[in-house]
């Protein structure tokens, strides 16, 4: 009698045991839910932004009027990915050829405020003997406040038509208006936090 009422305290003891870790298990769930939806509040999956090139020079020979070009873009961004349509001309001459071009961005990169973005774009340009335009370029950005980043662009141009084609490099600078990224690449609601903090904390550490 006396080893049945063990055995029958020993099983209740463990049934209840088992009860309260699967509780815990339940708790701590809910909590990382909370807790994570919690971080992330300040992540967004994307998000309207705004871009202008008002400068670029081309490399190719010519009269300054004709090697410099400009733009603006609008679009919208999904994480890492900028799909935006652009309007620009291709020379300051006041019968300058404009253009209309799809263009997209990937964020391939980023380290701190600074970051590396790849596009690519095909447009058509109005009243050209090559009314095909493509582009392929990257670019180096500083993401100087919440909302605007500043930086530089270097890629290519090709013009193709049914008789003629050509390419031009170009090198400019342009601006962009819109939520910025962390170095995971997601957008944010708040300011990047400076580079090279870690260094800082390295210098801190005492050997």
């Amino acid at each position: 009698m006396t080893a049945t009422l063990f055995l029958y305290k020993t099983l209740t003891l463990e049934k209840r045991l088992l009860n309260m870790k699967y509780i815990g298990v339940i708790i701590c769930f809910f909590l990382q839910i909370t807790f994570g939806y919690s971080q992330d509040s300040t992540l967004t999956t994307s998000s309207w932004y705004f871009r202008s090139m008002p400068f670029s020079f081309y490399s190719n020979a010519g009269k300054f009027e004709d090697r410099v070009s400009q733009n603006i873009e609008f679009g919208r961004s999904f994480e890492v990915l900028d799909l935006g349509l652009a309007y620009g001309r291709n020379s300051l001459r006041p019968d300058s050829t404009s253009y209309l071009q799809a263009r997209i961005t990937m964020d391939a990169c980023q380290y701190g405020i600074f970051s590396n973005e790849v596009s690519v774009g095909v447009g058509k340009i109005f009243n050209s003997t090559t009314p095909m335009i493509f582009e392929y370029s990257t670019t180096i950005l500083a993401q100087v406040s919440k909302k605007i980043g500043i930086g530089v662009i270097v890629g290519n141009y090709d013009f193709t038509g049914e008789v003629n084609d050509h390419s031009k490099q170009f090198f400019g600078l342009f601006l962009r208006i819109g939520l910025m990224r962390n170095e995971d690449g997601f957008l944010v609601k708040r300011p990047i936090l400076r580079p090279f903090r870690h260094v800082k904390k390295f210098k801190k550490m005492k050997f």
